[in-house]
């Protein structure tokens, strides 16, 4: 009897203990025909740091529901990470997006350039950038969170927001402004210059 009051004490208590637990998927999308070997997963609040070995989703359970900013590194990709600005039992999926690095050559260095990033666009290229869902603004920060503004952004005008390491060289810098102005100057001929407004945190290059 005393073994049977203990085991449901337990019980009790673990479930006490780990009821506000949360458990979230990471998946990720190659846009690569690279295979991922090595990569690290970071849970930025924690400072939670997972070695990833494959693309293939994984779990991971946090503490409890709420807000929360992760990260992934790689030295093989540019990585971009997507998720809900709260993590619930519904809103739970942590997306990690690869893209391929390019080295490009100018004066006596080497520097790295996103694939994604263009300096000359006209507007029927943006067009159907815009119907791919690949036209994007870029910002440079320390983690690759996406601001909710930006997700809805997106969802009305079908230009979203890439984020890219701040660690990054003068000569990345200046193309990045360039290739915000060129959508900053397609939005205000097309829309007027009221949408600027919808987005308090502008991309670099853009005031």
């Amino acid at each position: 009897m005393k073994n049977i009051i203990l085991t449901l004490i337990i019980i009790l208590f673990s479930a006490t203990v780990f009821a506000g637990e949360i458990e979230a998927t990471v998946v990720f999308e190659n846009l690569t025909n690279k295979e991922l070997t090595l990569g690290e997963f970071t849970v930025i609040n924690s400072n939670r740091k997972i070695e990833v070995t494959t693309a293939k989703s994984f779990k991971i359970t946090l503490p409890e529901k709420g807000k929360y900013q992760f990260s992934f590194f790689s030295d093989d990709f540019d990585a971009y990470t997507f998720y809900p600005t709260h993590i619930t039992d519904k809103k739970n999926t942590i997306t990690i997006r690869l893209v391929e690095k390019t080295i490009v050559n100018s004066g006596d260095k080497l520097h790295l350039v996103p694939l994604h990033l263009q300096t000359k666009l006209t507007d029927e290229q943006m067009e159907k950038l815009i119907s791919q869902g690949t036209l994007n603004f870029i910002m440079h920060g320390l983690n690759n969170s996406i601001p909710e503004e930006y997700v809805l952004f997106k969802a009305k005008y079908g230009i979203g927001l890439i984020k890219e390491n701040c660690a990054i060289d003068p000569f990345s810098f200046k193309k990045a402004a360039i290739h915000n102005q060129i959508i900053f100057d397609y939005l205000n001929r097309k829309y007027g210059t009221s949408w600027s407004s919808e987005l308090e945190s502008k991309p670099y290059g853009i005031k």
